[in-house]
């Protein structure tokens, strides 16, 4: 759903299986629900809510990812507040949620929210695929 804007005022609800299919044909499953894109923050490409498979936060249920760049939805307190990025793995078909940390040049690490969901996994040794950043949860 756009808006006069030219920026989705509406999101799709979305699970991690339908995740690929959107992003590159804009497919969604039948009977999606859509729910608001939040005040004050932006999404011009490809955005959607998540609802994971599991449970990957001690609060939030659904997660708006957003594809857009950075800049998009950059606010003062930017700084302050940990980044949340959503990884995909293409063999499993799932969606991870974490803070990304540089080991080294050439090697990250995604670091789940929860502290006893999973170990973090090598981004690059694992494959997985870059969709997006957490931009609002709820």
């Amino acid at each position: 759903m756009r808006n006069q804007e030219r920026t989705y005022s509406g999101c799709p609800i979305i699970t991690d299986a339908s995740i690929e299919a959107y992003l590159r044909e804009g497919h969604l499953p039948g009977g999606v629900e859509y729910h608001e894109v939040p005040p004050g923050k932006v999404v011009r490409k490809r955005g959607f809510w998540l609802r994971p498979g599991h449970r990957m936060h001690h609060t939030a249920n659904i997660f708006l990812v957003s594809t857009d760049v950075y800049a998009m939805n950059v606010d003062d307190f930017a700084a302050h507040r940990d980044q949340i990025y959503c990884y995909m793995s293409p063999a499993t078909k799932t969606a991870y949620l974490g803070r990304v940390e540089n080991v080294t040049d050439q090697r990250r690490i995604l670091t789940p929210l929860l502290d006893d969901l999973h170990e973090p996994f090598d981004i690059e040794a694992t494959g997985l695929i870059y969709v997006g950043r957490v931009i609002s949860a709820i």
